[in-house]
C-alpha cells in the first residue's frame, strides 16, 4: 500500500513539474503586456477556485490577527513582483536564461538563512557560491546583446522569490491550501491589476488568443502546477519535492527548442548545471536529518 501511494505521489509530482514547464512556454505565446499577463492569470484562478474556497476563506481570515494579515499582503506582494518579473524576463531573454535564473532562488534562500537566521553550514556558502558562480555564467553568455536586461530582471525576480519564501517561514500558517490559494491570488491580482493602471498599460480587450493564454496560465502552472505540489508534500520527503522543481528548467528548455527552435548557448548550459549543483549543495537535499528543509524551499514559479 506505501509504495503504491508513493508510485501515485511521483507522478503526481511529475504532473506538477511539466505543469510549471509549460509557463514560460504560454507567456510566449501571448503578445499582451507583462502586467496585464500576471495580472489576468491570477484573477482567473482566484474566480476558478472561489466556489470551492470561499467558505473556509471567511472562518480563516476571522481568525487572523492584523500581523498575519500584513504578513499575507507583504508575501503575496513579493511573490507578484517575483512572477511578473518572470513574464518581463521571458518576454526579453532567451527561455532558458529566464527559467534557469528564476529558478535560482533556493541558492539566495539558503544564503539568507545562512546570514540571516544563522541556519545552514559551511555547504550553504558553498553552494551558494557555485550557484552564483551559475548565473554569473549564465549572464555572461548574453553580454552583447539585449538579453542581459531579461536577465537582470529574471536574477531580481528571484530574489524576490526569496524574500517571499523566507516571509512565509516566519509567518504563522492559519489557512487552508484552498482558502490560502483563494485570498493569494485575489490580492495579487489586486496588486498586479493595480501595477497595470498605474503605469496605463491596458486591461482590455485582448485576442481570444491572449485570453486562451491567460486561462491556460490560471489552470496549468497555476492550478494545477501548485495543487500537485502541495499533495505530493503529504506523501513526499520535502527535500524532493523541492529539488523537482528544477525539472521545470529542462521541460521548459526542451518545449522552447521543439516549439521556438530557441537552443540555449554552450555556456547556458554549463550555467545551468552550475545554479543546479549548487543548489544541492546550498540546501543539502540529501541530507534527510535536516528537517527544516521544507520550510527553506516547497514553493514553485
Amino acid at each position: 500500500m506505501a509504495e503504491t501511494r508513493a508510485w501515485k505521489a511521483y507522478l503526481v509530482l511529475f504532473i506538477g513539474v511539466v505543469c510549471f514547464g509549460f509557463s514560460s512556454i504560454l507567456i510566449r505565446l501571448s503578445d499582451a503586456p507583462a502586467p496585464a499577463i500576471a495580472g489576468w492569470r491570477m484573477l482567473l484562478a482566484a474566480m476558478i477556485i472561489a466556489p470551492f474556497a470561499l467558505a473556509g476563506a471567511r472562518s480563516d481570515l476571522r481568525r487572523m490577527s492584523r500581523r498575519d494579515t500584513l504578513l499575507m499582503v507583504g508575501t503575496t506582494i513579493a511573490f507578484s513582483i517575483h512572477f511578473l518579473s518572470f513574464v518581463y524576463a521571458v518576454k526579453m531573454t532567451s527561455v532558458a536564461s529566464a527559467v534557469l535564473l528564476i529558478n535560482a532562488h533556493p541558492i539566495i534562500v539558503a544564503l539568507l538563512a545562512y546570514l540571516a537566521l544563522r541556519e545552514g553550514s559551511r555547504w550553504t556558502a558553498t553552494g551558494a557560491v557555485v550557484g552564483m558562480l551559475g548565473i554569473a555564467m549564465i549572464s555572461l553568455s548574453e553580454v552583447g546583446s539585449t538579453n542581459l536586461t531579461g536577465d537582470a530582471i529574471a536574477v531580481f525576480g528571484a530574489c524576490m522569490m526569496a524574500v517571499y519564501i523566507v516571509m512565509t517561514r516566519i509567518m504563522r500558517k492559519k489557512l487552508r491550501i484552498l482558502a490560502f490559494m483563494f485570498i493569494f491570488n485575489c490580492v495579487s491580482a489586486t496588486f498586479l491589476m493595480g501595477v497595470a493602471v498605474l503605469f496605463t498599460v491596458p486591461l482590455w480587450p485582448y485576442s481570444l488568443n491572449d485570453f486562451a493564454v491567460f486561462l491556460a496560465m490560471a489552470i496549468v502552472p497555476a492550478l494545477m502546477g501548485y495543487g500537485c505540489y502541495n499533495w505530493s508534500l503529504k506523501y513526499l520527503p520535502a527535500p524532493v519535492v523541492s529539488v523537482s522543481q528544477l525539472g521545470e528548467s529542462i521541460f521548459a528548455i526542451t518545449f522552447a527548442v521543439i516549439l521556438f527552435s530557441e537552443f540555449p548557448a554552450p555556456s547556458a548550459i554549463m550555467g545551468g548545471a552550475l545554479v543546479i549543483v549548487g543548489i544541492i549543495i546550498a540546501t543539502g537535499i540529501f541530507k534527510r536529518k535536516r528537517e527544516r528543509t521544507e520550510e527553506f524551499l516547497g514553493q514553485g514559479g
